[in-house]
């Protein structure tokens, strides 16, 4: 997972509020647009960029398209974040 991306997509307020509303659940757009108050064409951009960072899992089901939080993507972003930002380490240098 690339960890920029990563957190770009937890960057926004109203996607943290989306990965909130989808942490356990299943919800479909329109769920989406009446809890968090947005436009529809909004949200569809905040879940096309969580889906992009690949923190999103879909169901299609007839003319809908459910979310959910994909919770081990979220714990694997958080570890590649975690190792993009650990300081490298020099060979031959040792602190004294």
């Amino acid at each position: 997972m690339d960890p920029v991306r990563f957190a770009n997509a937890l960057a926004d307020a109203h996607r943290q509020q989306i990965l909130r509303l989808l942490w356990g659940r299943e919800l479909c757009v329109g769920d989406l647009v009446q809890a968090l108050g947005l436009a529809q064409p909004t949200v569809s951009h905040h879940l096309r960029i969580l889906r992009q960072a690949g923190l999103l899992r879909t169901r299609a089901a007839g003319r809908r398209m459910f979310y959910t939080l994909d919770l081990d993507a979220l714990d694997h972003g958080l570890r590649a974040l975690r190792l993009a930002l650990r300081p490298s380490r020099r060979k031959g240098k040792r602190r004294g």
